[in-house]
């Protein structure tokens, strides 16, 4: 069996599904990348051992109450954008015969390098909410 890659542009999707203003907005964002975390781990879990998930974040690292399964992980950025991490994990995978990585991200530019570098891409529209994501991702491994 064969185990499909995605590559989650974490903050990408955090910040273009929800709008943020005033300020509370770092604890709301906060709030919503642990819930974006919750939902990929339970792509995982529903795909019992066909998917992995790693959602990235551009930052230090946080703790997320998240405990995943196998399968599904969390990364966080410093010195590097959490672009610059999806696309080593793109080249790393083409390069190893692994099969493609796909990456979620709303993000034209890193959804166009992904194409270039030998990976997949699933668009996602801004405001998307994270449920809607999770199920394309869903399907995606379900045929």
């Amino acid at each position: 069996m064969s185990v499909r890659l995605f590559c989650v542009d974490g903050t990408n999707l955090v910040r273009t599904a929800y709008g943020y203003g005033g300020p509370a907005h770092a604890a709301q964002e906060e709030a919503d990348a642990q819930r974006l975390a919750a939902i990929m781990a339970q792509v995982c879990e529903d795909a019992d051992g066909a998917v992995e998930v790693e959602l990235f974040f551009d930052g230090a690292f946080r703790l997320m109450p998240v405990e995943g399964p196998a399968g599904f992980r969390v990364r966080f950025t410093r010195e590097v954008t959490a672009d610059e991490l999806i696309l080593d994990r793109v080249r790393s995978r083409a390069w190893g015969g692994g099969g493609p990585v796909t990456v979620v991200t709303a993000d034209g530019e890193l959804g166009r390098l992904t194409q270039a570098e030998g990976g997949k891409w699933l668009r996602v529209a801004h405001g998307t909410p994270a449920e809607s994501v999770a199920r394309k991702m869903g399907g995606r491994f379900s045929r």
